[in-house]
């Protein structure tokens, strides 16, 4: 190799980790700029969690959020909300729920590998690629006593999740959890965020999303809710780790809609879970909802 290949080889090796630590940079210090969770697991999570980490007060919330105005802001009207799926979010405990998964390529390898360590751990416990039946899940709340979130230096003048709840849903035929997490809000400037807490080995999957009101045709009486990342601002994407908080580039969507069906049977709310990463879906999880 002559010194002219070399040398150009190692400029571009130099200007690769440059840019790597300048998006680092930039991941870390948006992580900063929004309240996160403190709290992180063992390598054991499971249903047992917030009891066993000494986290709850003892008072059992009955939904994910106390009063859907906490979310209101620009973009979100609460009043404008249907009743059936204010009720959800208020009286979350109250409902049924029934979900499947679906893993997109090129993803299923690696989630079908991850999937033995989640069963383990019991967090983020879904069924792996290849199983798209439906399961039913089981849903408690706990009202949860959490230290100083995690803001900008530390400002006690930033914004901190507020009421925060831990939403434990367990699969009813093996009793092992399925999803552990820490449901909160925040506010900035006049803006209502959900803010959620997903505690892992050593760290934590957080993110941050904006409600907003989701128009459904053929339905009367209101509109579904829809919660998302892919807003400028606090919303998106956070992983904790033992070397601080980064921000992620991937995000998620949730929306949330009533059914205008007189079938018996039929559920009154249906719901969609999309994530992404890079750009590239990689999961999709629909819910079925009805009254308990």
């Amino acid at each position: 190799m002559n010194r002219t290949v070399a040398g150009a080889l190692r400029t571009a090796a130099l200007a690769v980790v440059a840019l790597l630590a300048f998006a680092l940079r930039r991941a870390r210090k948006r992580a900063r700029e929004v309240p996160l969770s403190p709290i992180t697991a063992g390598w054991y999570v499971g249903s047992g969690f917030v009891e066993r980490e000494g986290l709850t007060t003892g008072e059992e919330p009955a939904g994910e959020v106390a009063d859907v105005a906490h979310f209101a802001g620009e973009a979100f009207d609460p009043d404008r909300l249907h009743p059936e799926v204010r009720r959800f979010y208020e009286r979350t405990a109250a409902s049924e729920m029934r979900y499947r998964a679906n893993w997109h390529r090129p993803f299923r390898t690696g989630a079908a590998v991850a999937s033995r360590l989640t069963s383990r751990i019991e967090q983020l416990n879904l069924p792996g690629p290849g199983d798209q039946s439906w399961h039913r899940l089981e849903s408690r709340f706990l009202d949860v006593r959490e230290p100083g979130s995690v803001a900008i230096d530390d400002d006690p003048a930033e914004p901190a999740r507020e009421d925060v709840r831990a939403w434990i849903r367990t699969d009813p035929e093996t009793d092992e959890a399925v999803f552990v997490a820490l449901y909160a809000t925040h506010h900035r400037d006049g803006d209502g965020f959900a803010n959620i807490s997903v505690p892992v080995p050593d760290g934590g999957v957080d993110t941050v999303l904006r409600p907003e009101n989701l128009p459904v045709e053929g339905v009367d009486g209101g509109t579904g809710i829809r919660l998302t990342t892919e807003v400028a601002g606090d919303p998106g994407l956070f992983l904790r780790t033992p070397a601080g908080p980064f921000a992620v580039p991937g995000g998620q969507r949730f929306d949330v809609w009533p059914v205008d069906s007189e079938t018996e049977g039929e559920p009154r709310l249906r719901a969609t879970h999309e994530m992404w990463l890079l750009g590239q879906p990689f999961l999709t999880v629909e819910y079925e909802i009805e009254r308990a």
